[in-house]
């Protein structure tokens, strides 16, 4: 066996085994609804590999002091043993009486980063330092203060539209000298909406539909409306250089957009046999015409979102379109 080989199944082992006391862990603790409070029996404390390595020199300095008679070296083992016992409980009070307040996360694209925001609080009368967050390893750390809330930012990365559920996450500290790891598994109740990825090459939006022409609206359009005074933070290159050098003071063009007519969404305009992909180029049609601040409706198998704009109707279109059950579009065809 090779040794690419030999170390495959040594980590398939350790996860295997991981995943099993987690498990455990998971069914005798039962359900964990935020806030919760970490205690004593939600701790677990090990010595890390430094910590091992660090005890097998404390016995190496206890077997050379015996061998020679050293009361000096025998009294600086048991000086160490000493403190090296205290940081187990130092560790340990760094996690317990932790809150976890709440864990929540906003809707992503498919292949983006999640982001499970967890707010941790902190309501004892002592300080915690370097407590670090994460799925599979540690990828936030934040030291708390007295009577403080702080947000940890938790990353997974999306393969799939849908609901992304959070299984479960790890708070672990090695305050204060590293020698051991206390750490605890939150299972929360949390999930986040992944949209479909819009398509890169979508065709251009369809004109189909019953809107009506009217005033431009005022925004990030491409014609001019007019001018009015400069704000800090307008952009440089809408900057009416001429008309300000002859009143002596910035003025900034103003820009419009004309309302165009309203389009309807239709999963039947698309002729594509793949299901995943017309919803991609549909994500992609909706924020088109989200963009260009279009009334704009929705029609899928078996749901309709009436005509509408805004942030709002931008978030149910992409909703339904995240969790569209790919069976209805089966039906429809077959029909």
């Amino acid at each position: 066996m090779s040794k690419l080989a030999k170390l495959r199944s040594r980590f398939s082992l350790k996860n295997t085994v991981v995943h099993r006391v987690k498990e455990r862990v998971r069914i005798r603790r039962g359900p964990m609804a935020p806030p919760f409070e970490l205690e004593y029996r939600h701790i677990f404390v090990l010595p890390t590999i430094f910590g091992w390595g660090f005890g097998l020199m404390l016995l190496a300095m206890a077997l050379g002091g015996l061998n020679f008679n050293n009361n000096m070296a025998l009294m600086l083992v048991f000086l160490l043993g000493t403190i090296t016992q205290l940081t187990t409980f130092i560790a340990y009070r760094n996690l317990n009486g932790l809150k976890i307040e709440n864990v929540y996360a906003e809707p992503v694209f498919c292949e983006e980063i999640a982001h499970f925001l967890v707010f941790i609080s902190n309501g004892n009368d002592r300080q915690r330092f370097a407590v670090q967050a994460g799925i599979d390893k540690p990828t936030d750390c934040a030291d708390f203060i007295l009577n403080k809330q702080e947000v940890m930012n938790l990353t997974c990365t999306t393969t799939k539209r849908g609901w992304l559920d959070l299984s479960s996450f790890r708070l672990e500290t090695r305050f204060p000298l590293g020698l051991f790891k206390a750490w605890s598994w939150i299972f929360p109740h949390c999930r986040c909406l992944v949209y479909p990825k819009p398509a890169r090459n979508a065709p251009p939006l369809p004109r189909i539909g019953e809107g009506h022409t009217g005033q431009a609206k005022k925004g990030d359009g491409e014609q001019v409306y007019g001018l009015r005074k400069y704000y800090p933070g307008d952009s440089k290159q809408r900057i009416a250089w001429r008309a300000s050098a002859r009143h002596d003071k910035l003025y900034s063009m103003e820009m419009e957009a004309p309302v165009e007519e309203a389009c309807e969404l239709d999963w039947n305009l698309l002729q594509e046999n793949d299901a995943e992909l017309r919803l991609s180029i549909l994500t992609a049609w909706v924020i088109a015409a989200d963009h260009k601040q279009l009334d704009y409706s929705l029609n899928l198998p078996g749901k309709y979102l009436p005509a509408g704009n805004g942030a709002p109707q931008l978030s149910a279109c992409l909703e339904a379109l995240a969790l569209f059950d790919t069976g209805n579009s089966i039906h429809a065809n077959t029909v």
